[in-house]
């Protein structure tokens, strides 16, 4: 079965003259642990109970290995250990404990698992609702105005619905907007609330 996928421009980047896209997979839907138990009760004699009970088991040792500065390796699947981060302008001399913070759970695959993924096949999946209008800065602004002369806030589907914007470039977008000053957010940081900055 094919994998379907679509193409996307990246962001625009100060001194690109022409946007440069990468393809990303169409999800097709999420694999449940119970569907996982389900589908594994099948290619043996394992009760989904069972299998339910080792992946639990499974999650939690390798959080506590994880947590105790060990890397870990499944056999036939790969490495998994902690990827780190600390503010850039740490002075090395005086960092603490504190100052460290957990980035990421990276992944190594082994060999013989990616070798199994490089012989899938790609079907090309277009549909405008995954993809951003293209509108200037300056249309964003005017569209803006346009806005809060009929209403008092707005939330980011709202600026989703008036720009044509994806929701991962309302949010880029709408951050830009707050640092310049344009909008404001009275809201919370999960739950933001956008109006006019005066």
């Amino acid at each position: 079965m094919a994998i379907k996928f679509d193409l996307y421009e990246n962001p625009d980047k100060d001194g690109t003259s022409v946007p440069k896209l990468h393809a990303k997979v169409i999800t097709k839907d999420v694999i449940t642990t119970k569907n996982l138990c389900e589908s594994i009760n099948k290619k043996c004699t394992v009760a989904p109970a069972d299998v339910a009970a080792v992946l639990t088991a499974l999650s939690q040792e390798m959080s506590e290995a994880l947590s105790n500065g060990y890397s870990v390796h499944l056999d036939g699947l790969g490495h998994f250990s902690l990827g780190l981060k600390c503010s850039s302008d740490v002075n090395p001399k005086h960092v603490s404990a504190s100052d460290i913070k957990v980035k990421n759970i990276r992944f190594t695959p082994e060999k013989d698992f990616s070798e199994k993924l490089k012989v899938v096949t790609f079907e090309r999946s277009v549909e405008s609702s995954r993809h951003s209008d293209k509108l200037s800065y300056e249309e964003v602004l005017e569209r803006l105005e346009d806005y809060f002369k009929k209403k008092d806030f707005m939330r980011r589907p709202d600026f989703e619905k008036i720009t044509g914007f994806t929701k991962s470039k309302s949010l880029r977008i709408l951050k830009q907007l707050l640092e310049t000053n344009v909008i404001s957010n009275v809201g919370t940081t999960r739950q933001p609330i956008y109006v006019k900055y005066s």
